[in-house]
């Protein structure tokens, strides 16, 4: 069977454009060329013409212009008063304009002895009171409403000497002399403007480069632009009836046949298949739409087999879709589709449900200590420990860098603990040396248990896990925290708006931070020997304390931001003497600072002050982990610049020892705990074994918490250098002044 060729869509889409491009391509293109070359030339040509007339009327008015001045410079009365002075003001006031001898349109005039200087104190507004020599050329200047010619002329010297005995400056209009002066063939002369830019003054002969101006009217244009208007009608009218042809010819080849093809697939939706497309092109078929038809059939026939393996490929892309891909645990959309389904699930049973959420403590530490794919390593062994201390049909969900959860359903408070504590047994047993990491990897972990039915309770779990998480990470908690509403009220700080929005802009603009300083005394002579800067901030009648304002910096990971922010006040501070000469100062540094490879730089601007003052750095013990090694070439670098190191807090975390090893530290805080501990006789024991120690290794100690008398005798008794705390003064801004000296009836003991 002999298959017939059938023409495609583009053969009779280029018989169709060729007849059209041939009919007005030709024809279009000649003349459009054609008048727009004359156009063309004719405005050049007005342009030039008008440009040269515009220069002979302006060089005409620099002429008159300067005849103006040489006849005001011969003026005998002019010479007079370069002999007499004394009476320039009245001539100028009541006799140079009454003369006649300036034209109306001079707006200035002013005479100059042989120096250039203008005679006597006049009112000009318009000329200046000196020039320079010799006299520049004439300029235009910029004017109120329209530029102003001024020219400068000498006097005619006398009796054959050789210098002029002095000069003339006249300012004047020249806008309207130009335009009524001279008959314009080629400018409007109504339109004439001039446009100085950026300068004042300008040379009289460039005035031409600056001139803005309207050309009048030109009939040939005119003609042109009728010339070309009729074109364009005729090439349109032509273009048109080409359009029309062609869209009624496309119509039957193209859009009758797409129609028949749509109407198949819309047949196609509604079977379950077998249905076949005729051909569709009538009596000029197309051979792209007999392609589209018989690509159809094939799809259908087909369609049948893709179905089967797509359900497969659907299947696949939703694991992909719904777990993590480094620890291969679920996703936070795996986590966000269950948690909808969560309050329709559990209502149908009246079992406790439980939320947990887990924390790496101070992950961001260990990635940055030991890199990405030792934190990646962890991640993935600690999501592993999990998963298998979870039940069947329980899910672990990461949510976030390392923060995971997991739902658990008929779940209670003892359950969820049990879970808790065998979650971090687990991980406690984990091997982390394998991946290079020395030190131990905690976990934190918050839970709430809400019952079943109470969807209310359900949906707020998530938030009080929060809270709860955030207590499970405070030193010296429990790493398993069950909510309860006393959790809330202690971390109301952290969940309140507008104290979130207070510190955030504390903390980002510096706005509402106010120090105050708590002093810290000398046991041996009782005078406070130096203040620690302590943060308040202030925002709108309201004071927020430290309870309040860390457990948001601490959630929104702004430790360094408020650092800078603090570090800025207590210079400002300095350099006002509001902390006077002679006063040293403490500031609170927090672990992310520490480490930050920026601090050296940004404690330069303290240097100066160390000449007349100690300022020391306080460092928590719990903040560093990890980072011991960057920590310790920080405070090292800073040493050398003349600062001293404060391990604070001593005694609140668990690596204190460890840590006063490692780091290079001047002075030993001892936590309030510890001074608190000293009522206990077995443990005031160990205090003062710590105190001995740490004094005979050379560091300076410092007692803090000191709130009664009792507690100041045992730590004089113990040997401390210094002592703080609100017996000895409160934390209060340095205007309201230091306390006294402490009394000798405080107590009594070795120094």
């Amino acid at each position: 069977m002999i298959r017939t060729r059938i023409p495609s869509i583009t053969h009779y889409a280029l018989l169709l454009a060729a007849v059209a491009l041939v009919t007005l391509a030709g024809f279009g293109l000649y003349t459009w060329h054609q008048v727009d070359q004359l156009r063309g030339e004719i405005h050049e040509s007005a342009r030039e013409a008008a440009r040269q007339e515009l220069a002979n009327a302006l060089e005409r008015v620099r002429t008159q212009a300067a005849q103006q001045a040489s006849r005001f410079a011969r003026w005998e009365e002019v010479r007079q008063q370069l002999g007499t002075p004394q009476y320039y003001g009245y001539w100028k006031n009541h006799r140079m304009h009454q003369a006649g001898i300036l034209a109306d349109r001079v707006l200035d005039a002013q005479v100059y002895d042989h120096e250039g200087v203008a005679l006597a104190n006049s009112d000009t507004v318009h000329l200046p009171g000196m020039i320079d020599l010799p006299p520049p050329d004439p300029r235009a200047v910029r004017g109120d409403s329209e530029p102003l010619l001024m020219v400068i002329e000498a006097i005619p010297p006398i009796n054959g000497a050789q210098a002029p005995p002095g000069f003339v400056g006249l300012k004047s209009r020249f806008l309207d002399a130009l335009r009524e002066g001279h008959v314009f063939r080629f400018i409007d002369p109504e339109s004439i403007r001039f446009d100085f830019g950026e300068q004042h003054a300008i040379p009289a002969s460039d005035l031409v480069g600056h001139a803005r101006f309207d050309l009048r009217p030109n009939p040939m244009a005119d003609q042109v632009e009728e010339l070309l208007s009729g074109a364009v009608i005729n090439l349109g009218g032509i273009l048109g009836i080409i359009t029309l042809a062609l869209f009624a010819t496309l119509v039957y080849l193209i859009v009758r046949p797409l129609r028949h093809i749509s109407g198949h697939i819309d047949r196609l939706r509604k079977s379950a298949g077998g249905l076949v497309l005729e051909r569709v092109g009538g009596v000029l078929p197309i051979a792209e739409t007999e392609k589209i038809r018989e690509s159809l059939n094939s799809y259908q026939a087909q369609l049948q087999d893709v179905h089967s393996s797509l359900e497969e490929k659907n299947r696949e892309f939703w694991r992909i879709a719904h777990h993590d891909a480094l620890t291969g645990v679920r996703n936070r959309r795996a986590f966000d589709e269950y948690w909808d389904t969560l309050p329709r699930l559990a209502a149908r049973h009246t079992y406790p449900v439980c939320f947990a959420l887990f924390d790496i403590n101070h992950f961001k530490a260990i990635n940055d200590s030991y890199g990405h794919p030792v934190g990646d390593a962890v991640l993935q062994a600690v999501a592993r420990n999990i998963d298998e201390v979870l039940r069947d049909g329980e899910h672990l969900f990461r949510i976030g860098g390392d923060e995971f959860a997991a739902i658990l359903l008929d779940c209670d408070q003892s359950g969820a603990r049990s879970l808790g504590e065998r979650c971090l047994e687990r991980i406690r047993m984990t091997d982390f040396n394998r991946f290079g990491v020395r030190e131990p990897i905690k976990v934190s972990i918050g839970m709430a248990v809400a019952p079943g039915n109470d969807e209310a309770s359900l949906l707020a779990m998530q938030w009080q896990a929060d809270v709860a998480m955030y207590k499970a990470k405070r030193p010296g908690s429990s790493h398993v925290v069950i909510f309860t509403p006393e959790l809330a009220k202690d971390t109301q700080g952290l969940y309140s708006n507008w104290i979130n929005n207070a510190v955030y802009e504390a903390v980002t603009r510096g706005t509402g931070i106010r120090m105050s300083y708590q002093p810290v005394i000398a046991l041996d002579d009782r005078h406070a020997s130096y203040v620690e800067a302590l943060l308040r901030i202030e925002h709108m009648d309201e004071v927020i304390g430290p309870a309040d304002i860390f457990p948001v910096v601490e959630a929104r990971r702004l430790e360094v931001d408020l650092d800078r922010a603090i570090l800025n006040r207590i210079l400002r501070d300095l350099r006002t003497s509001q902390i006077p000469a002679g006063l040293g100062i403490s500031i609170n540094l927090s672990g992310p600072t520490v480490v930050n490879s920026g601090i050296a730089q940004w404690m330069e601007a303290f240097v100066p002050f160390l000449q007349d003052r100690q300022i020391i750095l306080e460092v928590t013990e719990t903040a560093l982990i990890t980072e011991i090694g960057q920590a310790t070439e920080n405070l090292q670098q800073l040493r050398q610049q003349g600062f001293q190191v404060a391990l604070d807090d001593f005694g609140s975390g668990y690596s204190s020892l460890r840590y006063l090893a490692s780091m290079p530290v001047d002075t030993v805080k001892f936590d309030i705990s510890l001074i608190r501990s000293l009522d206990s006789p077995d443990q005031h024991q160990i205090v003062e074994s710590l105190v001995q120690m740490i004094a005979d290794a050379g560091y300076t100690t410092v007692a803090e918490g000191i709130e009664a008398a009792e507690q100041l005798r045992r730590v004089r008794d113990l040997g401390f250098n210094f002592a703080q705390g609100y017996y000895l003064g409160a934390p209060a801004p340095l205007s309201q002044g230091l306390p006294p000296a402490l009394p000798a009836s405080a107590g009594t003991g070795r120094t």
